[in-house]
Order: structure tokens, then C-alpha cells, then sequence
């Protein structure tokens, strides 16, 4: 395949930065003004908390992903194979994190004035599995990722200001967010499934994966 623009593709990996840095400061002034100081200490406590589980689901597959799959770039037929243990190690991972989350939601009381909130911003973590961002870095496709961080950004300002208008709309505000960062996902595994037939495995090497999985966990 015709390798892409280093040039072009340092810019739009910039690009992608500065876009995930514009939103928030484009969105806070008018959320912090909009809902309670309540809300928003709802809002941010979620967050932190889904962000741990979300590491557990997705710790070390994106940089071994990324790197082993390059090797296959130009083969079909292995990197379809490699896509598919991929996707099911990560799958089996957020099952993992999704298990542990939802114990902390019970074992700990002072989690369930927050459980509607977590359980919104929990769905990064599927969205996350499903996106295969991965495999679209493998290619270097970083315009389609970029176009689509815009697109999603832009209509998910849109919603919050139609949809958070009260103090108590912090809910809403968390699916926004949410929408905001991983919604493009199921574009993804559209796209992905459709040139890659991604699906899950039953039987494969395992240790091979995980073993080298957490070599990357070390390096990152």
C-alpha cells in the first residue's frame, strides 16, 4: 500500500490534540454556569472513577496492537486474523473491567449516588473495544480519524446546548461527553468489520498475545 505523508500525518495527529483541548474549553464556561456545583462534582467523580476501569479494559492493546499489526499492513488475510484476537483479547479484558466496576458499585455505598452517572460514562469502555482505533493507525489513517473527531465534536456541542439547560442535567451533560469522545466508535466497527470481517475467537494462542500485551504495558 502507498505509504502515507509523514508530514500529514504529524499534522493531523496535532491536530487531534489540539481539537481534544479545544472541546472541553469551548464546553466548561458554559456548563459551570449551567448546572449546580453539585452536578458538576458528580460529573468529574464519574469520570475519574470510569478512567481507572477504562485503563484496566484497554491497558497495553492499542501500543502492542499498533505494533505488531504494522507488520501485517500489506497481507490481508494475517492482519484480518490478527484484527480478530486482537478484538476478542480486548473484549474479554472490558468484560473484566465491567466486572470489577460493577462490584466496586455495590461493594462501596458511597457509590451509589453516583451509579447512574458511572454507568453513562462506563459505556467508553465498550465503545472503546468496538472502535478498533487501533486497526485505523495500523493504516495510517489518520484523516478519517481526524474528520470524524470533528464531526462528532461539533454535533455533540450542539446537543449540549440543546439538552443541558437545567442544574440537574448532569446526566445529560455525561452522555454528551461520552458521545463527544467515543460515539464515532460504531462508524468504526462498521467500517472495520465490512474490510476486516472482525469478529470474535474461540480458540487461539492466547499466552502469545497476552505475554507480549504485557511487555507493552511495561513500555507505555
Amino acid at each position: 500500500m502507498k505509504p502515507k505523508s509523514l508530514k500529514l500525518n504529524a499534522f493531523l495527529n496535532s491536530l487531534r490534540g489540539v481539537l481534544n483541548l479545544i472541546f472541553p474549553l469551548i464546553t466548561f464556561p458554559y456548563v459551570s454556569r449551567v448546572l449546580s456545583v453539585s452536578g458538576i462534582g458528580k460529573y468529574n467523580f464519574s469520570n475519574s472513577i470510569v478512567s481507572y476501569f477504562v485503563l484496566i479494559a484497554g491497558l497495553g492493546v492499542n501500543i502492542y496492537a499498533v505494533r505488531e499489526g504494522a507488520k501485517y499492513r500489506d497481507n490481508k488475510e494475517k492482519l484480518n486474523s490478527f484484527a480478530n484476537k486482537i478484538f476478542t483479547i480486548n473484549t474479554y479484558s472490558a468484560i473484566v473491567a465491567y466486572v470489577l466496576l460493577f462490584i466496586c458499585l455495590f461493594t462501596f455505598t458511597k457509590l451509589h449516588s453516583y451509579f447512574y452517572c458511572i454507568l453513562i460514562y462506563s459505556l467508553q469502555i465498550l465503545f472503546s473495544v468496538i472502535g478498533v482505533e487501533w486497526l485505523f493507525t495500523i493504516y495510517e489513517d489518520f484523516a478519517y480519524i481526524t474528520i470524524r473527531i470533528i464531526i462528532f465534536q461539533l454535533l455533540s456541542i450542539i446537543m449540549l446546548f440543546i439538552f443541558v439547560r437545567h442544574s440537574n442535567d448532569y446526566l445529560k451533560y455525561a452522555a454528551v461527553t461520552v458521545f463527544a469522545t467515543v460515539g464515532s466508535n460504531v462508524l468504526n466497527f462498521i467500517r472495520a468489520e465490512k474490510q476486516h470481517h472482525i469478529h470474535l475467537l474461540l480458540n487461539f494462542n492466547w499466552q502469545k498475545h497476552i505475554g507480549e500485551r504485557k511487555i507493552s504495558c511495561v513500555i507505555a
